[in-house]
C-alpha cells in the first residue's frame, strides 16, 4: 500500500545517505583527496555516479560531466644527474660520499629551483635562534657561504619540561622559520635531516597505506569473481581499479626505502611561494649524515642529537676539511583535475535562469601544502572540510528532483563539486571564467563548506546582504528550524562563493565554523554531528527551493570586502553565567574544571578576561571564541568588593 513519507522517514533517509557519502569521501582509501593525488579522480567519479543516480543531467561539458582544468603545483624533480650531493675531503679516512636522487636524497619544493654550488659544510644543530630561550645553534659558528646541515623540529621535542613549550612545537620547529634563519645567517644551502620519531611515523603510515591498498585489491578481486561473465562494464571497471591498486602498491613500495632512510618527499616541507626568498634545500638520509659527522667529529648523528637534548645546549660544528658540492633541479609542475557538474533542468517561464548549488570536494591530502599540522605526514581525511558540504549538496540535489517535479515553472539548478578550492578557489574561479551556463542567467549561488560540526546551534550564513531579499529569505526559512543564525552581509570570504560574487552573482554561504581539527589529520568521520548536518541540509533545501521558484530574480548588491571567518568555541573553563545589569556573574562551576581549579567561586562577578572588560555573557562567549585549549587566560573577578586575579589553564571543550 503506497503512502506519503513522514518527515522523520525523509530525515532518516537523508542522514543515512549523508553518512554513506562522508564515510566514502573521508575514508583512508581516498588519502585526503588532494589534487596532487590520483584519489581526487576516485572522488570525482563517485560524484558523477551519485549525480547520475539522483537523476541529474551530466553531459554538460562536451557530452561529459567534468570540466577539466590544470593546477600549478609549484615544482617537480628534475633529472638524476642534476640532483646530487657530494661530500669530499683530502683526509683518506673520509674519502668521498655521493648521495643521489631517490637513493638517500630529495630536493624540497620549499627551496629554490636550481643550484650548482660548492662550499664548506657546517652542522648547525636544529638551526634555531631563540634569544628569549637562551638558545642559538648559530652561536660560535660561521655559516656565511656554507652549506648547513640542520635537524628537523627543535631540541628536547619529546621532553614535557623542555623550554621549547614541552612536547608542543614552537615556531622554531617550522620549516619556513628554519630556512629564514639560515638565510639570515648567510647560508648558501640547507641539508635537512629528519628526526627519528618522524621517520618512525612516516614508515608506519606508508606501510599502512600499502596494507590498505592490498586489502582494497583483495576486495576488488572477490567482487570480480562474483560478477557474472556477461557483466562486461562492471568487470572492466573493477579490473581497472585492480590495476590502479597494483600501481599504487608498486609506487608505495618504491617510496618506502627512502622513507625508511628518513628522506622527506618533495612537498613535505611545503611549497615555496612566489616572491619568497629561499635557497636550495635537500632532505638527506640520516645514515649518510651520521657517517659524515662520525668521520669528522667523532660523534654520530644520534650522539649529537642526544647531547643537545640532554644539555639543552647547541653542538654546532664545521665539518673540518670537507667540501660539499650540491646540485638541485626542480621543474614547474601541474596537476589535472576537474569540476563535476550535474543539472536539474528548469521548466516554464523560469527555465532560462539558473541557481548554482556548490561544494568543494578536494582537501589537503597527506599534509604539507595547506595543512595546519606543520611537518606532519598523515592522511587529512577532511570529513568536515569538505566531505560534509559535498554530501549535503548531493542530498539537496536529490531533494530538489522530488520537490520541483510538481512545479510548472522553476529555474534550472546546477549542482557542482569544485576541485582545487584548497589551492585558492581555483575550481570555482575556472568555472566563472569559463561558465558552462552563462553567468548573466545565473541568479544566485549557494555554497556549502564545513557544515558538519554544528555546535551551540550556531549556523553562520555569509552573503545575506549580497541581494536585498536574502536576509528575509533566510530568516523565513529558519522559522521551521530555529538555528541561532549568525548572519554576515558580505558576499566575500575564503570559499567558492566568492568567485561567483566577484563575477556579479548574489551568494549565500552556509558554514558551522572553524574548529581545532581544521586542516589537521583529526578532521574525521566520527566527529561529524549528523543531526545538525541533516537540519542544515533541510534548511538549505528550503532556501534552494525558494531561489528556484521565486518570481522575481534576486538583485545583486555590493557589500564590504572585509570578512572575519567565524570560529567555534573550542576552549573550556567550566562555568555557568548569569547576566545582571551591566555585569555578568558566575552562577555555577563544573567540579574539577579549569575555573574551579584556578580558585573561582560561584557568585564571583567577572570583570576582565585577559585585558578585556566584560559586561555580559555574550562578550564572554565572543572572547572565548578567540581562545584555544592549552592557553593560559588571566581572569579578574570581584568578590566581596575586592578584585581578585587568577590564571585559568584552558582545556579542550568536551564534546556534546
Amino acid at each position: 500500500v503506497g503512502g506519503a513519507f513522514s518527515d522523520t522517514q525523509v530525515a532518516d533517509a537523508t542522514e543515512t545517505q549523508l553518512r554513506a557519502d562522508i564515510k566514502f569521501l573521508a575514508s583512508e582509501e581516498l588519502r585526503g583527496r588532494s589534487v596532487t593525488d590520483e584519489t581526487i579522480e576516485v572522488a570525482a567519479s563517485y560524484l558523477v555516479d551519485r549525480m547520475n543516480g539522483i537523476g541529474l543531467k551530466t553531459d554538460l561539458v562536451d557530452g561529459k560531466s567534468r570540466q577539466p582544468f590544470a593546477v600549478k603545483l609549484g615544482s617537480r624533480v628534475g633529472g638524476v644527474k642534476n640532483n646530487r650531493l657530494t661530500l669530499s675531503s683530502a683526509e683518506p679516512d673520509f674519502g668521498e660520499i655521493v648521495v643521489n636522487l631517490n637513493q638517500g636524497l630529495m630536493p624540497l619544493a620549499l627551496g629554490s629551483s636550481r643550484a650548482d654550488i660548492k662550499g664548506p659544510i657546517v652542522f648547525a644543530g636544529y638551526g634555531v635562534t631563540a634569544p628569549r630561550l637562551d638558545y642559538d645553534d648559530y652561536a660560535g659558528v660561521d655559516v656565511g657561504g656554507a652549506i648547513v646541515i640542520m635537524l628537523r623540529k627543535e631540541p628536547q621535542a619529546s621532553d614535557p619540561d623542555s623550554k621549547f613549550s614541552g612536547t608542543q612545537n614552537t615556531r622554531h620547529a617550522f620549516f619556513a622559520t628554519k630556512i629564514e634563519n639560515a638565510i639570515k645567517h648567510g647560508a648558501k644551502a640547507v641539508v635537512l635531516v629528519n628526526d627519528p620519531a618522524s621517520v618512525e611515523e612516516a614508515v608506519k603510515n606508508v606501510k599502512q597505506r600499502i596494507d590498505q591498498e592490498k586489502t582494497r585489491k583483495t576486495k576488488l578481486a572477490d567482487q570480480l569473481v562474483k560478477l557474472p561473465s556477461d557483466a562486461t562494464n562492471n568487470r572492466k571497471s573493477i579490473k581497472e581499479k585492480i590495476a590502479n591498486a597494483n600501481q599504487m602498491i608498486k609506487s608505495l613500495d618504491e617510496s618506502l626505502a627512502n622513507v625508511q632512510q628518513g628522506v622527506l618527499g618533495l612537498t613535505d616541507a611545503g611549497i615555496r611561494q612566489e616572491n619568497q626568498d629561499s635557497i636550495p634545500i635537500v632532505s638527506v638520509s640520516r645514515e649518510v649524515i651520521s657517517s659524515a659527522l662520525s668521520k669528522t667529529t667523532g660523534n654520530t648523528l644520534a650522539e649529537l642529537e642526544a647531547a643537545i637534548d640532554e644539555t639543552g645546549s647547541p653542538r654546532s660544528t664545521k665539518l673540518a676539511g670537507v667540501t660539499a658540492a650540491l646540485k638541485t633541479e626542480l621543474k614547474p609542475s601541474v596537476a589535472n583535475t576537474s569540476n563535476v557538474l550535474g543539472l536539474l533542468p528548469g521548466k516554464g517561464d523560469l527555465a532560462g535562469q539558473t541557481v548554482v548549488v556548490g561544494a568543494h570536494y578536494d582537501h589537503v591530502g597527506m599534509g604539507g601544502y595547506g595543512s595546519l599540522a606543520p611537518g606532519t605526514v598523515a592522511i587529512h581525511n577532511g570529513a568536515d572540510d569538505n566531505a560534509s558540504g559535498t554530501s549535503a549538496m548531493l542530498a539537496i540535489a536529490a531533494r530538489m528532483v522530488g520537490r520541483l517535479a510538481g512545479e510548472k515553472s522553476h529555474r534550472q539548478v546546477l549542482f557542482m563539486g569544485f576541485s582545487a578550492e584548497e589551492r585558492g578557489l581555483l575550481g570555482s574561479q575556472h568555472y566563472v571564467r569559463n561558465p558552462v551556463i552563462p553567468l548573466e542567467s545565473t541568479v544566485a549561488m549557494v555554497n556549502l563548506d564545513m557544515v558538519g560540526r554544528l555546535r551551540d546551534n550556531e549556523l553562520t550564513i555569509y552573503g545575506t546582504g549580497s541581494a536585498p531579499t536574502f536576509d528575509a529569505l533566510v530568516e523565513t526559512a529558519n522559522e521551521d528550524y530555529k538555528f541561532d543564525l549568525f548572519k554576515v552581509p558580505s558576499g566575500y570570504g575564503p570559499s567558492d562563493h566568492q568567485s561567483f560574487y566577484t563575477a556579479g552573482v548574489p551568494v549565500l554561504f552556509f558554514f558551522t565554523g572553524l574548529h581545532d581539527n581544521y586542516h589537521r589529520p583529526t578532521d574525521d568521520f566520527d566527529k561529524i554531528e549528523f543531526g545538525g548536518l541533516t537540519r542544515i541540509t533541510d534548511i538549505v533545501s528550503d532556501v534552494t527551493y525558494e531561489l528556484a521558484t521565486l518570481e522575481q530574480r534576486p538583485e545583486y548588491a555590493e557589500t564590504e570586502n572585509r570578512v572575519r571567518v567565524r570560529r567555534q568555541i573550542t576552549a573550556y573553563m567550566g562555568v555557568s553565567l548569569a547576566n545582571r545589569e551591566n555585569a555578568v556573574v558566575i552562577s555555577g562551576l563544573v567540579q574539577g574544571a579549569p575555573a574551579e581549579r584556578a580558585g573561582l567561586k560561584t557568585g564571583d562577578w567577572l570583570e576582565k578576561l585577559g585585558d578585556k572588560s566584560v559586561k555580559n555573557s555574550q562578550q564572554v562567549l565572543e572572547f572565548m571564541r578567540s581562545r584555544s585549549p592549552g592557553q593560559k587566560m588571566p581572569v579578574t573577578v570581584k568578590r566581596d568588593g575586592e578584585s581578585i586575579s587568577v590564571t585559568i589553564d584552558l582545556v579542550a571543550r568536551p564534546e556534546g
